[in-house]
Order: C-alpha cells, then structure tokens, then sequence
C-alpha cells in the first residue's frame, strides 16, 4: 500500500473554533461514527492517539474506535490516567518505632 492511498480505516477531521470533530469509519464499509474533542492541543493529542490505534481491526468500543463517552474519560489517553499510588504497609513494629521518634521530637 502507498501513502496516496487513503485506508478503509483512516479518520477524517474539520473543526470549528470550539472543537475538532473526527469520523470514524468502519473498516468493513458499513457505518461510521462522528466523535468531537475540544479545540486545543489535550484535544488534538487525543486525536492523534487515536490515530495511531487504528487499524483495519478497530471495532467500536475498542481503543482504535472509541465511542464518545470513551473519548471523554481520561482513561482513553493512558497517560493521562493518574495511577493511583499503591498503599504503603508498616509492620506494627516499624508504627511503633515511628511513634518513639515522633514522641522524641515533641510532635505527638
């Protein structure tokens, strides 16, 4: 395949001042699907994940065919996710000792 060739399952963008609009085709030819993101750059980062997942497997709801509520998660951008950090865990005898110190410097 050449670059002058457009793919079943490329996306196809326009814009107004407020936000950028990209159609999603189905590769398969049957339907396609409009998404909006704002118009600034976290919106057009968006976009540009997007285009990068798809393929010629992309099914809705998938990564590469994102429906709208999924485009308007923060979960659909991975970094933009925030991980929650896991909870440390002390020993009661690594508490207590934590404590003694405290308790020396005059802060409980």
């Amino acid at each position: 395949m050449t670059d002058a060739i457009k793919p079943p399952w490329a996306i196809s963008l326009w814009c107004n001042a407020d936000n950028i609009y990209a159609e999603l085709p189905n590769p398969g030819g049957k339907t396609s699907h409009v998404v909006k993101v704002p118009n600034d750059p976290a919106g057009l980062s968006k976009l540009l994940t997007l285009a990068k997942l798809r393929n010629a497997n992309s099914v809705l709801g998938d990564k590469g065919d994102p429906t709208q509520r999924q485009i308007e998660s923060p979960k659909y951008d991975e970094s933009m996710v925030r991980k929650t950090r896991e909870r440390l865990k002390f020993t009661p005898e690594q508490r207590m000792g934590a404590r003694a110190i405290l308790r020396k410097m005059g802060m409980i």
